[in-house]
């Protein structure tokens, strides 16, 4: 901390992973304001109105068009996010520490004093949703304009593909996978005939591989990407990943490897954008694969579906990069407190209106209340007025 405060930062750019939201502890004790990037944003710490009955929350496989049953599916997913967390906050005597240099409630509550959330979407592959003044869509940022320059063995590799080459990676941290599943990839590839594949893996188990494919520890995948002869990427559906290909205009076949965080998310809008396609990497055959792969080849659709957002894409007046690196230097300059709206400061059941529904309900309550009141007394006076002036016409 002390050679991090030799340093006089301006300002902090945090990753508001929710796994880890204790490095905001750092920004908050150097005493300087923090932005968040994030992947997974959680619409009430920015207070972002955004209902889940048209937006679906990462970490689910919906879409934005959601029938009775996916609506309360997303709903009941979003409160369990709000309520519950499977990654607590530190012990109240690592916190009380922090708040020697300010007060705070929670974790959350130091996310929520973000000057600025850049929110890794865009159009082009996310859903449409409302954004306030400090919610900034720099979706792609990894994605860079290339001219080209692979290693020559890779490229050599690529440009001797009779028909085309298939880019395969599972990220940055997966380049093992268990025997079976190679193997039932490798069936698959061997029968592409014309097509060459290109594979980040490490073939731990030295599982036989067909002459048409080239395995590396590492790929330059944006660039490979970039390259004309490439005409599919299956992918483990990273956002980074995704946008890259979005970019460059290459379908997909998504098999999402965790189950956790936004993997089966994206996966999702893959199928409902018509870019590519889905498939579980725990249950499928080869067949399935080499089935998929042919159609997505052969089907122009993908192709043309995926083109034209790469067109969107590219036709922005500022590259994600440039829309952050912006923004960044705007709060630097100006501070972000302009750029907050006053629900961001509202506790959340003031911000949910809770308060003013329950005086609305309470108030209507009351008034059907006497109302009935009202009536019962009415009722009665007439009952009584009818029984004397019986008793009146009898004595007559």
């Amino acid at each position: 901390m002390s050679k991090l405060e030799s340093q006089k930062f301006d300002l902090a750019v945090v990753d508001g992973i929710f796994v880890m939201k204790c490095v905001y502890l750092i920004p908050h004790r150097l005493r300087i304001p923090w932005v968040t990037y994030c992947d997974v944003a959680d619409p009430f710490i920015m207070r972002a109105p955004w209902l889940p009955s048209f937006v679906p929350h990462s970490t689910v496989s919906l879409t934005d068009r959601m029938n009775f049953f996916q609506r309360l599916k997303n709903t009941l997913q979003s409160a369990a996010f709000l309520i519950y967390s499977p990654f607590p906050d530190p012990p109240s005597q690592v916190l009380d520490k922090y708040r020697r240099y300010g007060s705070f409630r929670n974790l959350d509550d130091l996310m929520s004093r973000s000057q600025l959330w850049l929110l890794t979407k865009d159009i082009v592959l996310d859903y449409s949703r409302p954004m306030m003044s400090n919610m900034i869509n720099v979706g792609g940022l990894t994605v860079r304009r290339t001219n080209g320059q692979l290693p020559i063995d890779m490229k050599q590799f690529i440009e001797g593909a009779q028909l085309g080459t298939v880019l395969v990676t599972f990220g940055s941290t997966t380049s093992n996978l268990p025997a079976t599943v190679v193997q039932k990839f490798a069936s698959a590839f061997r029968r592409l005939d014309g097509y060459r594949v290109i594979w980040r893996l490490s073939n731990k188990y030295n599982v036989e591989l067909p002459n048409n494919v080239m395995i590396s520890q590492w790929l330059p995948q944006n660039d490979i990407l970039a390259h004309p002869s490439v005409k599919l990427f299956v992918t483990h559906c990273g956002n980074n990943g995704q946008f890259e290909a979005v970019y460059h205009g290459v379908p997909m076949i998504g098999f999402p490897v965790s189950a956790f965080a936004d993997q089966v998310h994206n996966a999702r809008r893959l199928d409902h954008k018509g870019y590519g396609m889905s498939m579980d990497l725990y249950h499928f055959t080869a067949d399935e694969l080499l089935h998929n792969i042919r159609k997505i080849l052969e089907d122009e659709s993908y192709k043309e579906h995926v083109m034209k957002a790469s067109e969107i894409f590219r036709n922005q007046p500022q590259s994600p990069v440039e829309k952050a690196t912006f923004w960044i230097d705007h709060v630097c300059r100006y501070g972000g407190e302009h750029l907050r709206s006053a629900g961001n400061d509202l506790p959340l059941y003031s911000y949910f209106m809770l308060d003013v529904l329950a005086f609305i309900l309470i108030i209507l309550f009351l008034v059907v209340y006497l109302l009935f009141k009202s009536a019962i007394l009415i009722i009665n006076k007439c009952r009584v007025k009818q029984g004397v002036s019986i008793k009146s016409s009898k004595s007559d």
